[in-house]
């Protein structure tokens, strides 16, 4: 696949960084998107059978891209995807404690790169760790697998989230053009342009923002009950049950696992690795709004 007309831009989470609206608000305007020539595959494609990021690209061994793929990277303008799982699970089983998130990021957008023969632009989000693991392990319990909050975190220590370590790996990726990234925390106030740098300034103007949260997290009670169901050996699904009698919107207030004091040291470990991605050579940081007024708090 060697026609470099056809830009491509790859948004790859992480998880749990609003991800799901993002995905949700661009797929409204996917088929008017496409008359433009800008092409979008989220979830609802990506999900598919038979149409995940590597059947798509041709990554399995003897394989090669799609008819579909290839016939969009030589007519189209630009190709999106957004599929954060492609670079790693949120939560997976472990005995031992994580030390580095998402370790295999780097050689999978490596591959994607080699792939499709023409340079990616990633777009990435980062979020305060605390908040992160907070939401991290109410999907773990969400999905089924439940264990006490204690366990969680001896297993993913707030350490173990290091953003800066992530982007450098990732910007080492030869294949890799453009590297976009931006706090969770100011994601509506870079809604605009986000969609701008994914999709390009023009087309960008026909995606408005979802007026809904799409996923929110489990709210203290929620947890409480999904422990409580589960000690008692109560199948099915405990995690989406107690979402929907005690939710967040409510007015049960959210689950939180970390002391203030555990918050604050998250925190200012954050701030640091915001301040580190915004000096790494070739990554364009969207300007920090949280990290500049929470040291002013």
């Amino acid at each position: 696949m060697t026609d470099t007309a056809c830009s491509f831009a790859f948004h790859i989470g992480a998880h749990k960084t609003a991800t799901s609206h993002l995905q949700r608000s661009i797929q409204t305007q996917a088929a008017a998107l496409s008359a433009r020539g800008v092409h979008w595959f989220g979830p609802d494609q990506l999900r598919k059978p038979r149409q995940s990021v590597p059947a798509l690209l041709g990554l399995t061994a003897g394989q090669a891209p799609s008819e579909e793929i290839a016939s969009l990277f030589k007519a189209a303008g630009r190709v999106v995807f957004s599929e954060e799982n492609y670079i790693g699970a949120l939560n997976t089983p472990r005995r031992r404690p994580v030390t580095c998130r998402y370790p295999d990021a780097s050689q999978r957008i490596s591959a994607v790169a080699q792939a499709i023969d023409r340079k990616i632009d990633v777009f990435l989000a980062v979020r305060r760790p605390t908040a992160f693991l907070n939401a991290a392990y109410c999907q773990q319990l969400i999905g089924g697998v439940v264990t006490r909050m204690a366990h969680y975190r001896n297993i993913n220590p707030p350490g173990s989230v290091d953003w800066h370590d992530l982007v450098l790996r990732l910007r080492a990726v030869p294949g890799v053009g453009e590297m976009v990234v931006w706090c969770h925390e100011d994601y509506a106030t870079h809604f605009g342009g986000i969609c701008a740098g994914l999709l390009g300034a023009s087309a960008a103007q026909m995606v408005k923002p979802l007026d809904r949260y799409i996923h929110r997290s489990l709210s203290a009670a929620a947890v409480a009950e999904v422990l409580h169901r589960h000690a008692l050996r109560e199948g099915g699904d405990l995690g989406f049950a107690a979402r929907r009698m005690l939710p967040v919107e409510d007015g049960y207030p959210p689950f939180d696992g970390f002391s203030p004091a555990d918050h604050a040291a998250g925190d200012a470990a954050y701030r640091r690795q915001i301040t580190a991605i915004g000096a790494v050579p070739g990554v364009t940081l969207l300007d920090p709004h949280w990290a500049r007024d929470s040291m002013r708090a």
